[in-house]
């Protein structure tokens, strides 16, 4: 799995009017390039604007932090309910994306710094462990590994704070079997939801909006709580 929020690299013509585009919006898009008429590939980008214009609009409404990172999560559970006619495979217990590298924004990395200070507990010598890595880092690549896991799963599997879940875990949904996710060469087939992509876009866009793995955006925040 691989993070999905790339703020820094050159945004297509089609998706000109996006500042920070996910590489699944990215994709999409230049999937339907090839596989559209110029009028239809027309229509569908313009759409895309009026719904990424639509969704900067209601978050910046909300106040920066928690506030606005629980109106993003509104955002994308009606996103993905979109798509509700998907058969998908992921089912409660398999957490092999919980072991990947997971960004989020600034706004989501205070709501969870929040899930800690109310008494959740997390390893925080593993979430130290995985802030120093670089980004990408090959070490995200070992399956299963101790050191991968989620600082939010609980011993059975199962994310500890599912309802406040960053839009990234929220968006990851596959129609492969979950055990594919955490076998090597496994053809693990994630499925993109545009709606969704579109969302998060629009988070990413922000004025001042920043973002990063969990372990980098929240290190900082609890040690200077």
């Amino acid at each position: 799995m691989k993070p999905e929020f790339h703020a820094n690299e050159p945004t297509e013509n089609a998706l000109g009017f996006i500042r920070k585009p996910t590489l699944g919006l990215r994709a999409m898009v230049s999937d339907q390039r090839g596989a559209l008429s110029a009028p239809d590939f027309e229509a569908m980008t313009g759409e895309i604007r009026s719904l990424f214009e639509k969704y900067s609009r209601a978050l910046e409404k909300a106040a920066p932090g928690s506030e606005r990172a629980r109106v993003l999560h509104g955002m994308m559970e009606t996103a993905m309910a979109s798509a509700s006619e998907i058969q998908v495979t992921c089912r409660r217990g398999c957490c092999g994306c919980c072991h990947s590298e997971v960004e989020v924004t600034q706004d989501e990395a205070i709501l969870l710094r929040e899930m800690v200070d109310g008494g959740f507990g997390i390893d925080r010598e593993r979430l130290g462990l995985q802030a120093s890595r670089e980004r990408l880092s090959p070490e995200w690549q070992r399956f299963w590994s101790p050191e991968n896991r989620c600082v939010f799963l609980n011993a059975a599997g199962e994310c500890g704070i599912y309802r406040e879940r960053p839009a990234a875990c929220r968006k990851l949904v596959v129609t492969t079997p979950a055990d594919w996710c955490t076998t090597p060469g496994s053809a693990v087939s994630p499925v993109r939801i545009l709606l969704a992509e579109i969302v998060i876009s629009a988070a990413l866009s922000m004025d001042g909006v920043v973002s990063a793995s969990i372990s980098k955006m929240l290190g900082p925040l609890l040690a200077s709580s």
